[in-house]
This record gives structure tokens, C-alpha cells and sequence, in this order.
């Protein structure tokens, strides 16, 4: 699910040198915010770009092109459309009049693009810089054995934020690296009666719907992931059904695991209110857990230091912490490594020497160094060196998101035509996991995909 209107707690300032280099040839290097080319020779002209960012994110991404615009002479006029990318993309294309790049969130956009001939092949544009992503992206951004896209920024779903005073106080000396692990800490944590094991985000299902792939991807690995993104395994297949039993286990019978219980999750679930109960900006936290990606970080409060040191104390104003471990494999499970997240992939849809000096430089990792720097952002790219990232939590989500055994993309995203069915199917569930219903609402998801996949 793409999350719309983040806002980052504050922004940090570029300091560190970054090298840059675009397809002119033209060496860059930005510091304080600043870029100074090593040559005079320029492209000049400009060149449009979409993407979903606006308030402080598209502050963010204008930090990163302004070196680009310093160094070629090329002006950027960049539009942020928010959660009308997608509609408006389409409406552009259609009139005739798109961007000259635009970046996306979901790769579903991409293929239909690619398949009507609208965006332009890539290989030749950006070079060696396709060597900088792994597998998974490159196949996320391939239509026809071509490569028509560059994931610019990515989100890593395989984080637990964890308050480490709520953990302390509950007697848990280390994070749990396994689902039986999980469990145990829970009931430690509600046996203690101060604070509730878990914030569940709830909102209109897109967050449960993370937690489902989450847990599907865990138990059966990336090729039934992907299989039953693709409607080619059945909604009512068993894995399902032990999908959502496991998750009926985390939270609890009625909900007991959770802030609130069912009634306060379902009535308090959006994001990100639903951080509040684990990083509150006054007083104490009230649940120890949230479960959701690396996006979660922009809504921790300020005053919270990443990492989870001694310091670390209950009260919102002195010296609190938050911190993160990676989203646990049930027992044995050789799928440990296999991750689920989403990104941003950037698309050529106009070719010009201006375009493709602008794609083949979010390819770079100069580019995505810069936002990196800045914070409440991750890449995709390999060759983003982790000292990019300003905090101890955001380079172990980078390192984990570049080192996946297996990556896969956010299963809800791609299911054209029935995404928000699929939420309040697995809002359905989350409320009854009775064998009975989980059976009917299985059902009905498999008549669902069918109906907007075609099979």
C-alpha cells in the first residue's frame, strides 16, 4: 500500500560529500545542500518529471535534483500529483501529453505502459548503472525481457518498530529473530499488564493486508508469493488458510494482543495514529510493537534517538528510542530471508538528451545518496553505501532491503481492479478467523481476482 502525506519528524542536513555523475560526462559534487559542476559544458534546456511526492518529500526529491540542474544547466520542473499519480499518468498518456519521466509506485503501471508502446526501453539509456539492483527490481521494472524502468526508492515491509524501554521494562533482553520467539515476547509483555504487545494499524485494511504478505511470504517463500499475486494459486489454498491462522495467533483471541482490542485497533487503526501508542509525543508509550515499513520511522517523534541504548527511558521527553528487528520467519522456515516491500520506479515516457540524462541519473547512486542523507528514505540500489544513511535504524532497513535472499513487491499493489476489495477482505478476517469464515471469504476473494484478472 502506498502511504500518502508522510511527514517526517525533521529533516537533516546534507552534509556529507557526494560525487555525482550524469550522462554528459559532467563530475558533480553537492555538499551543504550546494552542487558545482567540474566543467562548464552543459546541456541546458529543461526537461518535466511526476511523481507522488509533495509537502516535505517533495522538498526531499527537489534536494536531490538540484545538483543535476546545477551541474547540466537542465531545468526540472517537477509536479507532485500525490495519490492521483496513477490516474493522472493515465489520463496524460491517453490526451497525448505526458511527462517527459515519471516515477510510479507499483510495477503494475509499468507493465501496462510498456505494453502500449508509451515508455521507452532503458538498457542503452542508463548503462552499467542497471548492474547497481538486484535481481528482483530488475525483473519488477522488465516487460518483455526489456528493461523499462529504474526503482528510484524503495520501502522495506519487513520491520517491527519496537519501543526498547518497553521491551526493558518488560524483562526482554533481545529482540525475537523467530515467530515462536514473537509470540513468547507478546505474552510476556500482556502478562505484565502495563502496555499492550501491539498498535496494529488497521485503517481500511492496507495495513493488515502488509501483515498477511508479510507472514505468507515467511512461511511459503517468494515463488508461491508471487504465484498467488498472480491469481495462479487460489485464494482458498492451504498456505492462505496458514497464513491467516498464524496471523489470528499474533493478535490474539478477540483482539487480546493488541492496543485497544479489536474494538480500539479497528476504531484506531489509521496511519499513523496507530505509531502513537508505541512513540507518543508526551507521556509514556502504551504498546510495546507496529508492525509496518521503514516509512513508519517519518512518524516517530523527533525527540525519539534511533537505536536502542541503555539510555533508553519510558518518558516521550527524556531520552526515549525507537528501533526496529526484522520481521521473523516461523520456526525452521528456510524463507527467513525473503522480504515484501514497494518503491518508486522511474519511467521514460519523452526522449531526449535532457531525459535521459535525468533517468540515467536517479539510476545513480550519487542521486539516491543525497535523500538518504536527508532521511526517511531507502534504495533499492546496491551501491548506495550504507555511511549514507544518517542513523543506525535506517542502514539496517537499507542493508536489509539490498540483501534479501528474495525480494517481492507489495502483493496488494498488484492486483489491478479489486485492491480495495482485498483490504476489507482481510478486515473481515482479521475480525473473525473462524475456520468458517475464513473459508466464505476465500471464496469470494478467488471469485474477486478472477473477475479482475481475467483467470
Amino acid at each position: 500500500m502506498r502511504v500518502f502525506n508522510r511527514v517526517k519528524a525533521s529533516r537533516k542536513i546534507l552534509i556529507a560529500a557526494v560525487a555525482l555523475t550524469t550522462t554528459a560526462g559532467l563530475s558533480i559534487v553537492a555538499s551543504s545542500g550546494s552542487a558545482v559542476a567540474s566543467t562548464s559544458k552543459k546541456i541546458g534546456g529543461s526537461v518535466s518529471i511526476w511523481a507522488e511526492w509533495t509537502s516535505t518529500e517533495q522538498q526531499d526529491f527537489k534536494a536531490v535534483l538540484q545538483p543535476f540542474e546545477d551541474s547540466t544547466g537542465i531545468t526540472v520542473h517537477y509536479t507532485g500529483k500525490g495519490s492521483n499519480m496513477d490516474t493522472a499518468l493515465d489520463a496524460a498518456v491517453a490526451g497525448g501529453s505526458p511527462p517527459a519521466v515519471a516515477l510510479v509506485p507499483d510495477p503494475g503501471t509499468l507493465n501496462t505502459l510498456a505494453k502500449k508502446h508509451a515508455i521507452q526501453p532503458l538498457a542503452s539509456v542508463i548503462g552499467n548503472e542497471a548492474k547497481n539492483y538486484g535481481s528482483a527490481w530488475t525483473s519488477l521494472a522488465t516487460y518483455k525481457k526489456k528493461l523499462y524502468g529504474v526503482w528510484f526508492k524503495g520501502a522495506n515491509k519487513n520491520t517491527v518498530y519496537y519501543n526498547p524501554a518497553v521491551f526493558a521494562a518488560a524483562g526482554i533482553t533481545s529482540t525475537p529473530t523467530t515467530w515462536t520467539a514473537l509470540l513468547a515476547d507478546e505474552k510476556t509483555i500482556a502478562n505484565g499488564g502495563t502496555y499492550a504487545p501491539v498498535s496494529l494499524c488497521t485503517d481500511i485494511g492496507w495495513p493488515v493486508a502488509d501483515l498477511f504478505q508479510n507472514l505468507f511470504v515467511k512461511l511459503n517463500g517468494a515463488a508461491a508469493y508471487n504465484q498467488l499475486a498472480a491469481h495462479t494459486m487460489k485464494w482458498s489454498n492451504s498456505d492462505v488458510t496458514n497464513t491467516f491462522a498464524e496471523m489470528a495467533a499474533l493478535v490474539g483471541t478477540g483482539g487480546s494482543n493488541l492496543l485497544g482490542g479489536m474494538k480500539g485497533a479497528l476504531a484506531d487503526g489509521s496511519f499513523p495514529s496507530c505509531v502513537t501508542g508505541v512513540f507518543p509525543s508526551s507521556g509514556s508509550p502504551t504498546a510495546a510493537m507496529v508492525f509496518e515499513a521503514d516509512f513508519v520511522t517519518t512518524s516517530v517523534p523527533s525527540k525519539y534517538t534511533p537505536g536502542s541504548g541503555k539510555s533508553c527511558t519510558l518518558s516521550a521527553t527524556a531520552s526515549p528510542c525507537y528501533d526496529t528487528f526484522n520481521f521473523p520467519a516461523p520456526s525452521a522456515s528456510a524463507y527467513a530471508g525473503d522480504i515484501q516491500g514497494s518503491g518508486d520506479v522511474a519511467m521514460l515516457l519523452k526522449s531526449s538528451r535532457q531525459s535521459k540524462a535525468l533517468i540515467k541519473y536517479l539510476a545513480s547512486p550519487s542521486a539516491a545518496s543525497i535523500w538518504a542523507n536527508l532521511g526517511g528514505f531507502v534504495s533499492p540500489n546496491k551501491k548506495v553505501p550504507l555511511g549514507a544513511y544518517p542513523d543506525t535504524v535506517a542502514r539496517a532497513d537499507a542493508k536489509a532491503l539490498t540483501s534479501a535472499k528474495a525480494f517481492v513487491f507489495s502483493l496488494d499493489d498488484l492486483q489491478v481492479g479489486w485492491e480495495p476489495q482485498l483490504w476489507a477482505d482481510m478486515l473481515n478476517v482479521l475480525q473473525d478467523p473462524s475456520a468458517s469464515n475464513v473459508t466464505t471469504v476465500e471464496a469470494l476473494m478467488d471469485k474477486q481476482a478472477t473477475t479482475a484478472l481475467g483467470h
